[in-house]
């Protein structure tokens, strides 16, 4: 009896040090989450808030230097489906209503989005609690999460970069490879902090080393960010001038099901806030309208607009060339697309683009889930070449031919993809897109966020037009010029002008790179990896 109760007073305060180490690293992975979604785009409008990213993962790196590679993965799986739940609740009513869901199916369906993409905290987790000791930590750690980021399949891919898209000095290191750059730089310095509280609890001196390289790249980053933003602003101060107009005609949709209003008052909307735009100021280069503004099919084909009386004309009341988003069918498949139209001033009309890349359960589904939602299903697109817009000369200046390439949409968050567009040569680009299906939540900051990257790796000044907000013209520095916030009511609707958007022609780092950088952190990761095989083989013989 006294030798069972000694024994049970021993394991008492091993078992009490075992509880209070998980409850701490159960907090340490949910602070971290909670840093990361407080930095994070559309969270708030405080623009320092977004600093709190760069020391975000120091909680969670400093507990799994005490955790099994399992425990570790735990960990980071839970701030992983953290993350992607405090990010992403719009995702319930936007798969109820674009995709069709059942609203438990669509809860169903966030919650198993969020446990999937989680998986990839838990995997960076692993690797560098595993692999650290083959590699120093403030190294490892953020190869691992660019490799993560950039490989791993996501059905709503997201960057920690991002939460840097209003720092424009951190944010120029993306023309070097994409936002995964400047991800690096934050977990590079939080690697580096961890390590060295770390080293400090251990009794162990400071790591000097990692301090001072850390140091150094960060300066160098910054050096690099001043002198890209200097001669990309000069660049564009020499550059031709465009005048374009956007129009904002949609409200964003509430509820669990989508709103349905009638197509042709809403082609009407546009049409009259298009005339008040021109009304306003000086004839447009080019008009604007996102993503769906043309609510009615039209033809793939199409070469002219329709007849003044017809309830289809697109041109009524304005006379700018104009680019707009519409549904097109080929009359000959019955296949529709989701496209991008231009109708000359003169009234010739063309679909000179098909979105390319669709959305999973909303613009296509699997063959076996077909039957599940009631949506039509778009065809992909091929094809890639710039529209050429006829410009005539204003001023004594020459008329222009101006190549301008329209990405649709959710294609603004794959830098590939524009990387691709980039490659036939446009000096202006311009986002087409409808973010009301996102409702008043956090999407469309978020979504606005991916498109400053964009004209940053690109070089370009870039335009977005979206149905309900957030429109905007953002420089090829990131800046963003002129912004149209969400519309929640109709009175809330109209457009922006910009004549100051520049045409730039010179060949940006990442047109040249592409993702190359990512590709040297997958090098680094794999010599990790193979150096810790190595390190047990050897002590196993």
């Amino acid at each position: 009896m006294g030798r069972g109760q000694s024994d049970e007073d021993a394991r008492g305060p091993g078992r009490n040090r075992a509880r209070g180490l998980l409850s701490w690293s159960l907090a340490a992975a949910l602070v971290t989450a909670i840093l990361i979604i407080l930095s994070s785009p559309g969270v708030t409008s405080w623009r320092p808030l977004s600093l709190l990213a760069w020391l975000a993962v120091v909680p969670l790196l400093v507990v799994l230097a005490r955790q099994s590679v399992q425990g570790a993965f735990l960990l980071g799986w839970l701030a992983g489906v953290v993350v992607n739940l405090g990010l992403c609740l719009w995702f319930p009513q936007l798969l109820a209503r674009f995709a069709g869901l059942h609203p438990v199916l669509a809860v169903l369906a966030t919650v198993a989005i969020a446990t999937y993409q989680g998986l990839g905290w838990a995997a960076w987790a692993a690797v560098t609690r595993a692999w650290s000791p083959a590699l120093p930590m403030p190294l490892l750690a953020p190869a691992a999460m660019v490799i993560i980021e950039r490989w791993m399949p996501m059905v709503f891919p997201y960057s920690l970069g991002l939460t840097q898209y209003r720092l424009l000095t951190v944010a120029q290191a993306a023309e070097i490879g994409g936002p995964h750059v400047v991800t690096f730089l934050m977990v590079l310095l939080g690697a580096t902090a961890a390590a060295a509280v770390t080293a400090r609890r251990g009794g162990e001196p400071w790591p000097w080393t990692a301090i001072a390289v850390t140091g150094g790249v960060l300066m160098a980053m910054v050096v690099f960010g001043q002198w890209r933003l200097a001669t990309t602003a000069e660049l564009r101060a020499k550059a031709p001038r465009l005048r374009v107009g956007l129009v904002q005609g949609g409200e964003v949709q509430t509820g669990w099901g989508p709103s349905f209003g009638d197509p042709v008052a809403l082609l009407q909307r546009y049409q009259r806030l298009s005339a008040q735009i021109e009304q306003a100021g000086a004839p447009l280069d080019l008009l604007l309208w996102p993503e769906d503004a043309n609510p009615l099919l039209l033809r793939h084909d199409g070469a002219h607009d329709y007849p003044l009386q017809s309830v289809r004309r697109i041109r009524r009341g304005f006379q700018s060339p104009l680019v707009f988003g519409v549904t097109t069918v080929d009359v000959e498949t019955r296949e529709i697309y989701n496209s991008a139209a231009f109708l000359a001033a003169d009234g010739r009309l063309q679909v000179f683009y098909d979105k390319v890349s669709l959305i999973v359960f909303s613009e296509w589904l699997p063959s076996f889930m077909e039957g599940w939602s009631s949506r039509k299903r778009y065809q992909p697109g091929t094809r890639l070449e710039p529209l050429v817009l006829s410009v005539p000369g204003h001023d004594g200046r020459p008329a222009r031919q101006v190549p301008i390439s329209v990405f649709i949409c959710f294609e603004a968050i794959f830098p590939t993809k524009v990387r691709e567009l980039m490659s036939r040569g446009p000096e202006l680009l311009v986002n087409l897109s409808d973010d009301s299906w996102f409702g008043d939540t956090l999407e469309p900051e978020q979504h606005l966020s991916h498109t400053v990257f964009r004209a940053i790796e690109s070089r370009r000044d870039l335009v977005r037009a979206a149905g309900s907000g957030i429109s905007a013209f953002i420089a090829a520095t990131g800046e963003i010029r002129q912004r149209a916030e969400i519309s929640r009511s109709v009175s809330e609707l109209g457009g922006l002008v910009d004549q100051d958007v520049r045409l730039l022609q010179q060949p940006s780092l990442y047109a040249a790179l592409g993702d190359t950088f990512c590709g040297w952190c997958l090098v680094v990761v794999v010599v990790g990896g193979g150096t810790k095989l190595r390190r047990r083989g050897s002590a196993g013989g």
